[in-house]
């Protein structure tokens, strides 16, 4: 990797010789033994050419070459002469060094950036000359731009077979350097040079990428090119070192005058951006550091004045001769005051400041329906403009308002709202949106994105939980609207609206709940129409909980709803159990993930304080048409796989000593906190769904549950001892606290928790030989029950070879005679038998004939003889079944 620093045919600048100054050369040369040796040698120009030419050295020699920089430096301060020398050859190392090999850009990385940091010092040098020649040089070596003949005609060039390097490569360099901090201090040197300052940040705004400002320049391009480079510092460099820089009087006073001087006194388009640049700046200032000097200049009083122009007169001459036009300067500068000022409220001292400049009204301004009349506006805006402003002071109002509740009844802010809420609802209305901006997405041609952020305002006041603004929504009549118009929504398909309804169901949900929460009365209000809208929206699809809409948002919206509006009113509560709400809410802990569960448990377990939910909750059927018990079981299981809790493959406790503790919690180190904290055993209770499901068995009892199979049985022994076994995990901390801090208990207190502690291994141990006897009952059981199948079979098959036997008697008693003879007399005794004795028949006068006569079969006959064909298995043909004869 080389460096073309000399032309191969550069010539020599002719001289007289008055004017070439005799220059006697001292080298020092190193003897064996280590030391110097000076004497006079001749100068070996071979060695300079080969040091100035070959491309193999000069890059790792670049310190010679800066030494030799440093020595004309000196020189030019005594002699003017080596001035031209030296530009010369700065000049040139504005050319792109060589590659000689592929891994040369990363193996001279780094005394190339030690090169530029030295280079950069040099503009310590007096002269203006060298410092310009200086900027030149490391302005073109990083701002080359060529033609496509050029990079193609360069890179035909043959440079004994090596390649330059890119501009891109030299820039990295650079910046790795400390060339930037240099030309940052030489400011100091050169200022009161333009030209040079100019170049300057020419350089650090190429070298930043990613700042004098108000000093006179008829070309405006100094404090043009100051304000970029501030704003790439902002956006792109380390945060906190730039804060702590800004964060001064000085610098925001600075700001503050460019600001005004451009906002004041040009009305030109460059300027208009200018200063629309500078706003973009402070805002950033103010997000990184909220309590920047921007209060104490008096430039955030400022800043409110136009941001309320021209929607609140004003005799303040800086506004006196201001105009806004519908330019697009103009409109965005309308825009970044509205988002300056948002910014600005994060520091606590501006609600005083914004009371006083009544800032707040002219962003209500805009809350009225569009399109406005001329009388109506303080300054026209075309319709697109007038929308997007008015969406953007929605936005802005949903931060300012919560922290200026006076405003709110001073301004009469909730029938203002109201108002453009029934317009934004109202249909009939044929108002068109352009939708054409951030805050009009979603919106085109509708009312949606008024709709949107009205009710997102709304939110944001109930968040503030202030009675009397929740008193004074409820007294106009904010609830019947909202579920007058949520209900309209639901009785729509749910499953095919966008993100901006779902939005808008999610804060009207939100609104309803915090209005009704701690209100019974707001509750009743509420009433029949907001419940069959609540059940509507939990029957949604549970494949769409997962598809990325937002769908899981509304859910949890209307569960929270259900609980702040139904929850705790009697008459809600029996009405949305009667209407099979609570089949909705059973059907979303079955169907949806564990995220869900947690909290419709939750809901459900409130609502199961009335006792008619109770035959409903034991009348449900799931998919499987598993009933309530059963899942309940099954979500206690999965809890304790979650939290990988010590049990066996039947589910009996492992480690009676730990029934409950998972493998997170054991891990945890038992260590003394404070009266507040919460321990690890209380932090347990909160994190998984086991103490709803045992408060759930509290009220379903723990007997003679329907829909139990075996595993549940088992899992049940655990969860009736829950509460027991909790309270021995918090007791095992106390005592293990209490050593900790080396304190020691008295008899009795030890004696109690002696106590306590045996009593929860001995109940654990009992629990886990209960579950045994269960499995071994249950094992016995699935014994007789296969016996008993076994059993079933044996009979069976018994059946078939007695039917067998019976059928070969028949064909041979058919095919023998003598056979047919012995079956005859084999029934003659048979009846004989079955016949009282003659003395008993001798006191009855007549004694009838009981046989037949002339009977030809040989079997006990009825009025009926049902007699089947050959079977299959024996003649191969199909049977005959049900072949009737009447033997009478």
């Amino acid at each position: 990797m080389a460096a073309s620093v000399l032309p191969q045919n550069s010539t020599l600048i002719s001289t007289t010789k008055k004017q070439v100054p005799l220059v006697h050369v001292l080298t020092s040369k190193t003897s064996e033994d280590g030391e110097q040796v000076n004497r006079n040698e001749p100068f070996n120009y071979e060695k300079a050419i080969k040091f100035l030419t070959d491309p193999h050295s000069i890059l790792k020699d670049l310190h010679y070459l800066m030494k030799l920089f440093n020595a004309l430096a000196e020189k030019c301060q005594d002699q003017p002469l080596y001035i031209e020398a030296l530009c010369m050859i700065i000049q040139h190392c504005s050319k792109p060094f060589l590659l000689d090999k592929s891994t040369d850009a990363n193996i001279y990385e780094t005394p190339l950036a030690a090169f530029y940091s030295d280079f950069g010092y040099l503009l310590r040098i007096p002269i203006k000359r060298v410092q310009k020649c200086i900027l030149d040089t490391l302005y073109q070596s990083i701002h080359t731009k060529k033609t496509k003949a050029q990079e193609q005609k360069s890179l035909t060039i043959s440079y004994d077979e090596m390649r330059p390097t890119t501009p891109d490569y030299i820039l990295k360099i650079q910046r790795a350097s400390d060339l930037c901090e240099t030309l940052v201090k030489t400011m100091v040197l050169v200022e009161n040079d333009l030209g040079l300052r100019i170049q300057i940040l020419k350089l650090l705004q190429i070298l930043s990428d990613k700042t004098g400002m108000n000093d006179p320049d008829p070309s405006g391009e100094l404090l043009f090119r100051t304000i970029e480079l501030l704003w790439n510092m902002l956006e792109y460099g380390d945060e906190e070192v730039i804060s702590d820089q800004l964060d001064s009087r000085v610098t925001i006073t600075r700001l503050q005058e460019a600001f005004l001087g451009q906002v004041t006194q040009s009305y030109s388009r460059y300027h208009c951006q200018c200063r629309n640049d500078i706003l973009v700046v402070c805002s950033l200032i103010i997000s990184i550091k909220p309590d920047a000097p921007f209060v104490e200049t008096s430039f955030a009083k400022q800043l409110l004045l136009f941001a309320s122009y021209p929607e609140l007169r004003s005799n303040n001459p800086l506004v006196k001769n201001f105009k806004l036009t519908s330019s697009h300067e103009d409109f965005e500068f309308k825009k970044l005051l509205f988002n300056t000022i948002v910014v600005l409220s994060r520091n606590s001292v501006m609600n005083e400041l914004m009371i006083e400049s009544r800032v707040l009204l002219a962003f209500l301004s805009y809350v009225e329906p569009l399109p406005r009349t001329a009388q109506q506006n303080v300054h026209e805006w075309t319709p697109s403009q007038l929308e997007e402003l008015q969406l953007h002071a929605l936005a802005a109002l949903c931060t300012l308002l919560p922290c200026s509740m006076q405003e709110y009844f001073e301004y009469h802010v909730g029938t203002r709202l109201l108002l453009f809420y029934e317009w934004c609802i109202n249909d009939k209305d044929d108002y068109q949106s352009q939708g054409n901006s951030f805050f009009g997405k979603g919106g085109r041609n509708n009312k949606r994105s008024q709709l949107r952020y009205v009710l997102r305002l709304f939110r944001s006041l109930v968040s503030t939980r202030e009675e009397r603004v929740h008193q004074d929504l409820s007294d106009q009549g904010i609830i019947p609207s909202l579920t007058s118009y949520l209900r309209k929504i639901s009785q729509r398909e749910v499953t095919n609206i966008d993100y901006v309804i779902l939005d808008v169901l999610c804060d009207a949900l939100f609104i309803l709940s915090s209005l009704c929460e701690l209100d019974v009365h707001r509750k009743e209000i509420f009433g029949s129409e907001g419940i069959e809208m609540l059940i509507q929206i939990l029957l949604i699809d549970s494949s769409l909980i997962c598809g990325g809409l937002g769908y899981h948002r509304l859910l949890v919206a209307a569960t929270d709803c259900v609980w702040c509006c139904i929850v705790g009113s009697v008459i809600n509560e029996d009405e949305f159990i009667q209407k099979q709400g609570i089949f909705a809410l059973l059907d979303l802990i079955e169907k949806n993930p564990k995220s869900l569960q947690n909290l419709v448990l939750g809901c459900v377990l409130d609502l199961a304080e009335n006792t008619k939910c109770l035959h409903f909750i034991m009348a449900w059927k799931g998919q499987n048409q598993q009933q309530f018990t059963h899942l309940l079981c099954e979500l206690w299981r999965d809890e304790e796989r979650e939290i990988r809790v010590s049990r066996t493959d039947k589910g009996v406790i492992n480690d009676h000593q730990k029934p409950l503790m998972g493998e997170m919690q054991q891990s945890q180190e038992i260590t003394p906190l404070q009266t507040w904290e919460p321990s690890r055993s209380v932090i347990d209770l909160i994190d998984n769904m086991r103490s709803k499901i045992y408060g759930f068995f509290c009220k379903l009892g723990f007997s003679e549950l329907p829909g139990l199979v075996e595993e549940d049985f088992v899992t049940l022994c655990i969860i009736e001892n829950f509460l027991d076994f909790k309270m021995g995990e918090i007791w095992q901390e106390i005592v293990t606290e209490l050593e900790i801090e080396g304190v020691q208990l008295v008899s009795p207190d030890r004696e109690a928790t002696d106590t306590i502690l045996r009593a929860t291994d001995e109940r654990g141990l009992a629990v886990a030989a209960t579950q045994n006897f269960i499995l071994e009952q249950y094992h016995k059981q699935n014994l007789q029950q296969e016996k008993e199948f076994y059993e079933q079979l044996i009979k069976n098959h018994a059946h078939k070879e007695k039917r067998l036997e019976d059928w070969k008697s028949f064909v041979a008693r058919t095919s023998k005679y003598p056979l047919l003879m012995a079956a005859k007399d084999y029934q003659n005794q048979a009846i004989r038998q079955s016949r009282p004795e003659e003395k008993e028949m001798s006191t009855y006068h007549t004694v009838h004939n009981l046989e037949i006569p002339n009977l030809s079969v040989t079997a006990f006959a009825g009025p009926y003889l049902v007699i089947d064909s050959t079977p299959v298995d024996i003649i191969g043909k199909q049977r005959n079944q049900n072949t009737a004869i009447d033997t009478v």
